[in-house]
């Protein structure tokens, strides 16, 4: 997952070759791609290319697995070097160490890496490796943004955040501004020296359709795409698909193994989650004909959502009942533990994928280990010191145990460990974060996503959709893209055929919904009370006697406060609305967490989920929260005066309003409801009198 933003010959000397010449090994352990890039801040490229050590235009020739002291899987990289951007090549070569990999049957998988693959080249930022697994190894520097992956046949590359159209006039020149010096060439890139690749061979192909239009990646799915000139035979051509992980920047080819058939006018693929550092996103797909003439698709292809394979033929893993309880037990470590707003907001995010596909995840007691490990424990924890390459904001790290029956390796997900930058500017509160932070809770839901095994996407308002942005907030499940997503994981770890016996997963029991139909529970703090203003509405109400509001300082505190009672309908098929206060002020930045308690006229008793409100002084910008918003969207703007008027307007994309408010004299803040709009993207426009408009961007998403 990233955040969404851009940034926008040699003089020769004499070397000895030898010096630069990087060994190709070959080892019977498989070197590993990495799950993906995700979980990115930008850092420029001009920090880049003036904090990185060395920066070297190279291309991986070898790969190999091993493990360091602990017993950690890393791949090292061997790179052949073709120009110096920045530093000096050591004389023994470069070993570029990047977590993850495969021994045997062990694997690991880390997210927020750059996938690399043997074969393909292009510019490397890199840095000494603080957990290196041999003495001299180096790392990226900022994660998956210290490798710009080269098109090399196209002289076209691309990062996490940019894409460069040609790298001799674009990136390079962008790279000696900042390093201040030219590069030096060791030798040449015969790949860069060909001309660029626009179209060699006959006539280019047609393509005159495809189905389905929607599926998913990594599951098996089959695309069928007719047309003409596609070759009687595959030859050297391809499919090639919008890159998820870096929001279709760049292109990655299916698997050799992915595709079912191939004749001059049709082709069926299946759909790749992992192939060649990058799984296939939403978008114009491109047909490769034997001889490189190629045809984009003209309309989207949609990826609804991914399942992470593994293995050199990609495999599917299957979640299994590791802990003998269900599923898997959480342990946090002491310096995540003693972060109370941290732990609520990533068992917040653990409650909605519970919520959704019933996968068992508890949190256990507290473990004193600081270190992402195959030691059979599930730790969450904050990095240590510059653990995390700069950008990175998390990473989860899965580990695999293989079982082979056959010749086939069957994968299940042993463990998972979640660790999370400790400098970065954190929202851990339920209400939205400032424009400046990044929202925890939306960054732990997806990171939790990759433990569910899903893979990024491009479908902006999904979870796993690979980016995110200070500021923006992603804590509504979508139902199509991440549920479904979910579901499908669970379904094949639970009916999939299970050879090596694995233990199944025990799902959660469905939740007891209310018996009434409860359309909304808001609550929002009034400076002017002071306190809470906790408002709901029924839609059907059967046997119902009260309502108890209960408030808590801590969302998963055991011990609930009554703060209010208001009687029930009792019987009721209309809509009915309901208010109550909290009259306890609030401090600046203190959170309050508030849930409803309907009680029968039988005396049982059921529970909704818990919203949160946070009290201090006003903003002093516009606020939205929740935002993807499903229902009733949440809006605070300044304090005003308390003879000011304030209007609220909610736009559509093509400029029509949708929504008109005028506030009471001296109220800023509204709820908005919005369960009656399309989905799609909206305008929010806050206007008080005599002053500036506020304007923010509202995502409805039901």
């Amino acid at each position: 997952m990233v955040v969404s933003d851009k940034y926008k010959a040699v003089r020769m000397t004499k070397h000895q070759p030898f010096a630069f010449i990087l060994f190709l090994w070959f080892a019977a352990a498989t070197a590993a791609q990495a799950q993906e890039a995700c979980m990115l801040e930008p850092v420029a490229l001009s920090r880049r290319a003036t904090e990185a050590s060395l920066v070297v235009e190279a291309r991986i020739v070898g790969q190999q697995a091993v493990t360091d002291a602990a017993g950690r899987i890393f791949t090292l990289n061997q790179l052949e070097v073709f120009k110096v951007f920045r530093g000096q090549v050591p004389a023994a070569g470069i070993q570029l160490a990047e977590p993850g990999g495969t021994l045997g049957l062990r694997r690991e998988d880390v997210s927020g890496t750059a996938g690399l693959v043997v074969g393909e080249q292009g510019m490397f930022f890199l840095e000494a490796d603080p957990a290196a697994p041999q003495p001299g190894a180096l790392r990226l520097f900022a994660g998956p943004q210290g490798f710009v992956r080269y098109d090399a046949a196209r002289h076209v590359a691309a990062e996490p955040f940019a894409r460069y159209n040609s790298i001799e006039n674009e990136l390079y020149p962008a790279v000696e501004r900042h390093s201040g010096r030219r590069f030096l060439e060791l030798r040449r890139n015969a790949e860069l020296s060909a001309p660029a690749v626009v179209a060699r061979g006959t006539a280019a192909p047609v393509i005159t359709g495809f189905s389905p239009t929607s599926l998913s990646s990594g599951t098996g799915a089959v695309l069928t795409i007719t047309g003409s000139g596609f070759g009687s035979t595959r030859g050297t051509g391809k499919v090639e698909f919008p890159n998820a992980d870096q929001g279709g920047l760049n292109k990655v080819a299916a698997n050799s193994s992915d595709y079912v058939s191939w004749s001059d006018t049709k082709i069926e693929v299946r759909v790749p989650s992992s192939a060649n550092g990058g799984g296939a996103g939403s978008g114009k797909f491109v047909v490769y004909a034997d001889g490189s003439a190629s045809i984009a698709s003209a309309t989207n292809l949609n990826i609804v959502y991914s399942y992470s394979n593994i293995g050199s033929t990609p495999a599917r893993p299957r979640l299994i009942n590791k802990d003998q309880q269900g599923g898997y037990t959480l342990q946090y470590n002491p310096t995540f533990a003693d972060r109370p707003a941290a732990r609520s907001a990533f068992e917040r995010a653990l409650g909605t994928w519970a919520a959704a596909t019933r996968l068992r995840r508890f949190v256990g007691n507290t473990v004193n280990i600081n270190t992402a490990a195959s030691d059979n424990v599930n730790v969450v924890r904050f990095d240590v010191g510059a653990e995390l390459p700069a950008g990175v904001l998390g990473r989860t790290t899965s580990y695999y145990s293989g079982c082979s029956t056959g010749g086939v390796t069957n994968w299940s997900v042993a463990e998972t460990d979640f660790t999370f930058n400790d400098d970065t500017n954190w929202n851990f509160n339920a209400t939205a974060p400032a424009s400046t932070q990044y929202d925890f809770e939306s960054v732990a839901l997806h990171e939790q996503g990759h433990a569910h095994q899903l893979g990024h996407i491009i479908r902006p308002g999904a979870v796993m959709h690979y980016a995110i942005a200070n500021g923006q907030q992603s804590r509504t499940l979508s139902a199509e893209s991440d549920i479904a997503g979910g579901l499908g994981v669970i379904n094949f770890s639970l009916t999939s055929p299970n050879p090596c016996d694995f233990a199944l997963i025990q799902l959660l029991a469905a939740a007891t919904p209310l018996p009434v139909e409860l359309v909304s529970f808001t609550a929002r703090y009034e400076a002017t009370l002071p306190g809470a203003k906790i408002s709901w509405a029924t839609a059907n109400e059967l046997n119902s006697s009260y309502f108890s509001v209960q408030a808590a300082d801590e969302q998963t505190a055991s011990t609930w406060q009554e703060v209010a009672r208001v009687n029930a309908a009792g019987q009721s098929n209309i809509r009915r609305t309901y208010e109550a206060t909290d009259t306890r002020p609030l401090g600046a930045g203190q959170v309050r967490y508030y849930r409803l308690r309907q009680v029968d006229t039988d005396g049982s008793e059921h529970f909704s989920s818990a919203v949160a409100v946070s009290g201090g002084d006003a903003p002093r910008e516009l606020q939205t929260f929740p935002n993807p918003v499903a229902d009733v969207l949440q809006v605070r703007g300044p304090v005003v005066a308390s003879t000011t008027a304030v209007r609220i307007l909610l736009i559509d994309a093509a400029g029509r309003t949708v929504k008109e408010l005028r506030l009471p004299t001296g109220t800023s803040a509204a709820a908005i409801p919005v369960a009656d709009l399309r989905n799609g993207l909206y305008t929010l426009q806050w206007q008080a009198e005599d002053s500036k408009a506020l304007r923010g961007r509202v995502l409805v998403q039901h």
